[in-house]
């Protein structure tokens, strides 16, 4: 790694577990850090994603980015180090965050407020973005925030602490993804057409069709995850 990003990232690190960013407040632009630290936007941007990777920071949609509660990022790391306990672990991840997805899919669907609803539904056109595109940074993104406001949808801390961390864990410490398709593949299409379908079920408050979809869509990505292992 580039000593000037090493720098950066300790900047940050120190920054986060010091108390200097909460996750109250944005922490400061990628020019206003470049030029505190006397180093280029593409170093800090560079240093901000690899923190973001380890669950250290977060990027809020039109917002900014910010540090990640301490509780969460402790979370993240014990899913880091079971994957790292048992290499056989992925599958049974895919296979658990199914059955936490359409729970909280059913009590999202009974309980979003307004605010949920806003979320949910910029989350929704966020992620129908990045499928339609082919960056896997932002279809990872994306897709992280979409499931989150999902888990924050009802109201019950646990699921949002879990699912964050989880999601951490399956899309950007075991690289267990199915982002980087091609907007125009079969694969990108379908979840596109399911995230739309859920959100639609969650906002008419269909409690079962939500709950349906839910595992659905977490059938057909363990499907074409296991297609993309075969041909590994």
């Amino acid at each position: 790694m580039k000593t000037q990003v090493q720098q950066v990232i300790r900047h940050l690190e120190r920054a986060v577990l010091g108390g200097t960013f909460t996750p109250a407040q944005r922490i400061p632009s990628e020019r206003t850090l470049a030029l505190e630290l006397g180093v280029s936007r593409s170093t800090v941007r560079e240093a901000i994603a690899i923190l973001i990777s380890r669950g250290m920071l977060t990027r809020r949609q039109g917002d900014g980015t910010y540090a990640v509660d301490r509780s969460e990022h402790r979370m993240a790391q014990i899913w880091v180090d079971m994957s790292q306990q048992h290499p056989g672990l992925q599958a049974d991840l895919v296979e658990f965050r199914s059955m936490v997805e359409s729970r909280a899919a059913e009590l999202a669907a009974k309980r979003y407020d307004q605010q949920d609803r806003r979320r949910l539904t910029d989350a929704l056109a966020a992620v129908d973005a990045a499928y339609s595109g082919n960056q896997r940074e932002e279809q990872i993104r994306s897709d992280v925030e979409f499931h989150r406001a999902i888990a924050d949808a009802t109201h019950n801390p646990l699921f949002s602490y879990l699912m964050s961390s989880l999601l951490k864990l399956l899309h950007e410490h075991v690289q267990l993804s199915l982002a980087g398709l091609e907007p125009e593949s079969p694969t990108a299409q379908q979840l596109r057409n399911q995230h739309r379908a859920l959100a639609a079920a969650i906002l008419a408050r269909d409690v079962d069709n939500a709950r349906v979809l839910a595992s659905g869509h977490m059938q057909f990505v363990a499907t074409q995850l296991n297609a993309l292992t075969r041909d590994r």
